[in-house]
């Protein structure tokens, strides 16, 4: 399900390698900035200026030179140029890291994941089990995510929370966009525990835990729990999509 959008808006300082074959992917560094919450591009670095284009969670935006205390000079993915706050609410200055990440994904400097990006794919994967069957029960809440002081969660926020607290990752919660433009896409038949699945094109999201079964929220559950993604089962043949994670 799509998650709502949370702006920020023009703040003010008081307001607050894939398993198998190489894949491309972009790595983060300290030129860079995150998205810690939705914010607006702006023309100016002050109040009151055009906005360009909102920025969602998750985005790297590079960073330019011509920042100052309040605000960040930066270039996003599709070249704008402009400035953005530099509340540490809403955005971060990336850690430096060799590590590559897959698409659309960057990392959450403010938390410490159970599995680091160093971690060995075995270890990432416990990781990513042990938070999502901490949340098995967990009801399904349209829009809803934990991380917002919200009970409960629906599909892509929960699969954006078991990312996040397992291996530190920030991207979109909207299935939509974890579909088109999280990780790294591979043949349903390469499927390995970790994957993150899309159904129906973007219409519910998953994450593959192995043995033909995925864990997800909602799904005709109302919650938190597992579903059959074996050959023939109802989920497999509304299978859009395996992205790889790491």
């Amino acid at each position: 399900m799509h998650r709502k959008t949370l702006i920020a808006g023009l703040v003010s300082i008081s307001t607050l390698a894939s398993l198998g074959a190489p894949i491309a992917m972009a790595s983060t560094t300290k030129s860079a900035v995150t998205v810690l919450h939705n914010a607006y591009l702006i023309s100016a670095p002050k109040t009151g200026s055009t906005k360009l284009k909102l920025e969602r969670i998750g985005t790297q935006l590079t960073l330019e030179s011509g920042s100052n205390k309040y605000w960040w000079h930066v270039k996003d993915p599709s070249g704008k140029v402009g400035y953005i706050t530099s509340n540490t609410y809403y955005t971060a200055q990336a850690e430096s890291s060799s590590v590559q990440l897959p698409p659309g994904i960057s990392l959450d400097p403010s938390i410490t994941p159970i599995a680091s990006v160093n971690a060995t794919s075995t270890a990432k994967f416990n990781a990513i089990l042990k938070v999502a069957k901490s949340k098995l029960g967990t009801p399904y809440e349209l829009d809803h995510n934990e991380d917002r002081g919200q009970t409960g969660f629906d599909c892509s926020n929960f699969v954006e929370y078991v990312y996040h607290h397992a291996l530190g990752y920030l991207f979109s919660t909207a299935s939509k966009t974890q579909y088109t433009s999280v990780g790294t896409k591979v043949a349903i038949s390469k499927m390995q525990p970790g994957d993150l699945l899309s159904f129906d094109d973007g219409g519910h999201s998953g994450i593959y835990i192995g043995n033909n079964e995925m864990i997800q929220c909602g799904g005709g559950l109302g919650k938190v729990g597992y579903l059959s993604v074996a050959p023939g089962s109802y989920w497999y043949k509304h299978l859009s999509a395996v992205k790889r994670m790491y």
